[in-house]
């Protein structure tokens, strides 16, 4: 019962403290990112490690060759019923870093988890990664 306080208490903190530092704006809600976040949240934990977040990166890499390359994001983004191939290619694009023209460990994946673990406390809370999500789906 502590842990779920404990989840509780930060989903409302993270909630409040975006309310309060964006006055006049709402919270946005993504069905697609909460889904995504119980996939990969596989210890049903409610947070990422970063084992889980690197787990994501490799469910898109098709060909297993640690890089994502735009037509595996998009493909696999499709075909796990995530989104919009519009959407896809905006998150593709946010998440590629380094504009090499595909997503990699090395620099991708570091900056992407910092981009997600908005209190840098080394886990991404499903509240972290749908407000982000969200942000990037509407840039």
């Amino acid at each position: 019962m502590g842990k779920l306080r404990t989840i509780f208490v930060a989903v409302i903190a993270v909630s409040i403290a975006i309310v309060l530092g964006n006055p006049g704006t709402t919270i946005a809600d993504s069905q697609e990112a909460r889904r995504l976040f119980r996939l990969a949240d596989k210890n049903h934990d409610f947070q990422l490690n970063p084992k889980e977040m690197h787990s994501v990166f490799l469910d898109f890499d098709l060909n297993n060759d640690t890089y994502i390359y735009v037509d595996e994001f998009i493909n696999d983004w499709l075909s796990d019923n995530l989104g919009t191939a519009l959407e896809a290619v905006t998150l593709f694009h946010h998440l590629d870093v380094d504009n090499s023209g595909y997503i990699s460990e090395n620099p991708d994946m570091p900056y992407i988890i910092h981009f997600f673990d908005r209190d840098l406390d080394g886990h991404i809370s499903q509240a972290e990664f749908v407000i982000q999500w969200v942000k990037i789906k509407n840039s």
